[in-house]
């Protein structure tokens, strides 16, 4: 496990956890009109949490195929207690654990800010293998990588161009939001291959 993952596995990732909690019914909104507009019926969520995304997902088609990878066991359990199918794992694995091309759409939110200049690639790359169509991202931008202090830690949290990035690994951007509904001052990346 690199160092970032291993630091979101441990105490802090709990403390996270724990003080993250946000209404998973106010990203429903911004998911009903990503469906609508890509027909997707597979989600694959990278960083998933407590489930939040797929718990939104659900809550508008209990048949969609979904699941969650994620370093943390605790936030883990509680999405295992809601019902949703996740794993322990990190992003730059999930090509491996869950095979090319094994969902509609692969989401992050929240997740590649997390992710260290050094592993941010194989982590991108990883993604958009597991991808059968779409990439979402739902981040934190900058029009460059910018680091942030993030609760008095270094090295924790950054800002950077996520469509750019992802466009150089050949994904096309087919919609852009400055502000994803429900999601923290978060930009979005929809993307498709």
């Amino acid at each position: 496990m690199t160092e970032t993952a291993e630091f979101w596995a441990g105490t802090f990732g709990n403390e996270y956890t724990d003080r993250n909690r946000p209404k998973w019914e106010d990203r429903v909104p911004f998911w009903k009109d990503i469906v609508e507009a890509t027909n997707a019926e597979s989600f694959l969520d990278v960083g998933c949490n407590r489930g939040f995304n797929l718990l939104a997902l659900r809550s508008l088609n209990p048949g969609y195929v979904m699941s969650g990878v994620d370093v943390n066991q605790s936030a883990l359990q509680e999405a295992m207690n809601e019902g949703l199918d996740v794993i322990e794992g990190r992003a730059d694995e999930v090509s491996a654990l869950f095979g090319p091309g094994s969902a509609d759409m692969v989401v992050t939110s929240g997740v590649l800010i997390h992710i260290a200049p050094e592993d941010l690639t194989a982590s991108m790359q990883a993604i958009v293998t597991a991808a059968k169509k779409y990439v979402i991202a739902i981040e934190y931008e900058a029009d460059t990588a910018e680091e942030v202090l993030y609760r008095g830690h270094k090295g924790r949290l950054w800002k950077r161009p996520y469509g750019r990035l992802y466009e150089a690994l050949g994904m096309k951007v087919v919609e852009y939001q400055k502000s994803a509904q429900g999601f923290d001052q978060c930009a979005a990346w929809i993307m498709s291959k």
